[in-house]
């Protein structure tokens, strides 16, 4: 079951350039002798931090790297399910899509491909 992973890593990742066009328009229009330098410190930290996301997502876009995980769902909570994978680690991941969320229950076995970097699951089937 396809899960619009390029999709989601899209919107994510406009979305990041946009606050990071925005953060870096602040810092550079702020009148320094109004505001003090730790909150244009602050604005530098945020910069940075957003074009480490923006270089992760754009990297997983781009290539076609991918994890596969094997579990066993032990619970589903709205859009949240938990597995179990083979390793015992127990591992959350969000699902936004309704059909494939109606399709998975508790204990059964899944296999979860997921992008490298960022661990946003692209595709899920169920083992039985």
């Amino acid at each position: 079951m396809y899960l619009k992973s390029h999709k989601t890593l899209l919107i994510s990742s406009v979305l990041c350039a946009l606050q990071l066009s925005l953060a870096v328009f602040r810092l550079v229009t702020t009148n320094q002798e109004w505001m003090p330098a730790f909150i244009g410190f602050i604005y530098f930290l945020v910069s940075l931090v957003l074009f480490g996301v923006l270089v992760v997502l754009i990297i997983d876009l781009l290539t076609e790297a991918r994890r596969t995980i094997q579990g066993r769902i032990i619970n589903k909570e709205g859009k949240i399910i938990h597995v179990l994978r083979d390793d015992g680690k127990l591992k959350r991941y969000r699902i936004i899509v309704p059909e494939v969320l109606e399709s998975l229950h508790a204990e059964r076995r899944v296999e979860i491909v997921s992008t490298n970097l960022a661990n946003i699951p692209s595709r899920i089937t169920v083992m039985e």
